[in-house]
């Protein structure tokens, strides 16, 4: 009796995830990495030689190839005649300084820290990392089939009817085990990568190319 509520209990947690999930993304998605796509687009329609955003003056005084750039994370560019700022960095002008460009550090932790978000990668999803958030999905979804198919692999273990029942059980027993194992190994590692910032997220260069960038904040 306390098995079957349990299993219900289980299963009531992943629907409720997988709705979570299915909100979230249906709100959060259009908003996932809307700079570069918005880069991307401006250099579809004007094309790549003309998608030139405003180029940073030298300083006072310098020009051409004597121009000296007013920050270290500029260069200056012969064909817009002006400075642009260097792979993962953009220029403030309002305080006149060099900051770092990139994904924001904080919404990806936290969304892979919650157990209800994290189980499903979203914390990769939201730094635009489709390839692993992707992994995490195939993994919680292609749980259920291999949970199936551990009761299943059981179940012709043996020929007597009576016992395939509970060769069955076992087997779907053993099957969730290693899933949730599974699941909370991929949890944990996604925790732990992103607090040490060991992976990048696309990003684009001043050009429009896309990318690849620490996360920042």
């Amino acid at each position: 009796m306390l098995r079957v509520q349990f299993n219900k209990t289980t299963m009531k947690l992943l629907f409720t995830g997988i709705i979570a999930q299915l909100l979230f993304w249906s709100y959060i998605s259009p908003m996932v990495g809307a700079e570069p796509i918005k880069n991307l687009r401006n250099r579809e329609l004007h094309g790549k030689s003309a998608f030139h955003p405003d180029s940073i003056p030298c300083i006072p005084g310098t020009s051409g190839n004597d121009c000296t750039c007013p920050g270290n994370c500029l260069s200056y560019y012969n064909s817009t005649g002006g400075c642009h700022p260097n792979n993962c960095w953009k220029w403030n002008e309002v305080k006149e300084e060099c900051e770092e460009a990139g994904k924001q550090f904080i919404p990806a932790i936290v969304l892979q820290s919650i157990p209800i978000t994290g189980a499903f990668g979203s914390g990769f999803g939201n730094m635009g990392r489709w390839d692993i958030f992707s992994t995490y999905m195939a993994a919680f979804f292609g749980g259920c089939a291999f949970v199936c198919l551990c009761g299943m692999c059981c179940s012709w273990a043996t020929k007597n009817e009576d016992d395939q029942s509970s060769f069955v059980k076992y087997g779907t027993t053993c099957g969730s085990c290693l899933w949730s194992l599974a699941i909370t190994i991929m949890w944990i590692w996604g925790i732990v990568i992103i607090a040490n910032k060991e992976i990048e997220a696309p990003w684009t260069d001043w050009h429009g190319d896309a990318i690849m960038c620490p996360l920042i904040g």
